[in-house]
């Protein structure tokens, strides 16, 4: 069993104000740098790669990370625990930008005002928040596409990811005990700096929960939260996710 760990990481306040932001370009504002920084600095500091949505409140930061942080690379056999994280080596890392990874287009509304949104089209709006896949944004992107799309770059990800960590570990050689009771389960780290809207269809993806009327507004996830997700893969290739709940301890 391997496993590669999803750190979601989403952007930080914006410049623009209260505007409805998908496709639109903002870049982030000062706190927006900050409120990002803070949420990487208490996360670990190696991990094996950085993807990054190509909207620039998500790239600008994203290289920025790649400049401070460092890839894993595994050289021996100091692999212990369960959950053990490959950090044997440190290299250069190199953030990659992709399209798929941007938030939805809003269409006619990207870009607006919100409380003149709401007052213009406040009961359209209402409906679009309440079921999107019901009521798409006018001239905007639907939730089966956005979806898809997202699903598309996910699993890019996990396919290279996963690739790369059975190249690292085929260089290494582990303890026998360890290796036949399945206790070592080798794991990789990824950053994801995305949007609201792709993080939280990752979080019901990981939940199993599949157009549910309401779920996504249900879904409190504030300006440069950090969410998890651990992806395992087993022999023959089954992947099972599992949504990271923080759990209480101070450590």
């Amino acid at each position: 069993m391997k496993q590669i760990q999803l750190l979601l990481l989403r952007h930080g306040e914006c410049e623009g104000g209260t505007i409805l932001r998908g496709r639109v370009d903002v870049p982030l504002s000062e706190t927006g740098w900050q409120q990002m920084s803070a949420a990487v600095a208490a996360q670990a500091s190696v991990c094996s790669a950085i993807y990054s949505s190509t909207s620039r409140r998500c790239a600008d930061f994203a290289q920025a990370l790649a400049a401070e942080l460092h890839s894993t690379v595994p050289l021996s056999s100091n692999l212990t625990s369960a959950n053990t994280i490959l950090t044997e080596h440190k290299k250069p890392l190199q953030a990659q930008f992709l399209s798929d990874l941007q938030e939805i287009d809003f269409g006619d509304w990207d870009g607006r005002r919100l409380d003149e949104l709401y007052q213009q089209e406040g009961e359209y709006l209402a409906a679009y928040w309440q079921n999107p896949w019901q009521t798409p944004p006018p001239n905007g992107e639907t939730m089966a596409s956005f979806e898809s799309r997202v699903n598309h770059a996910i699993e890019q990800i996990l396919a290279a990811e996963f690739e790369q960590l059975s190249i690292a570990l085929d260089s290494i050689v582990f303890n026998q005990d360890e290796a036949q009771d399945g206790t070592l389960t080798p794991t990789a780290k990824i950053w994801l700096v995305s949007h609201g809207g792709v993080i939280r269809h990752l979080m019901a993806r990981a939940l199993g929960v599949e157009r549910a009327v309401g779920f996504f507004s249900q879904l409190n996830l504030p300006v440069a939260a950090v969410v998890k997700i651990n992806v395992l893969q087993d022999e023959q290739g089954s992947r099972y996710w599992r949504l990271d709940w923080p759990n209480g301890r101070c450590e």
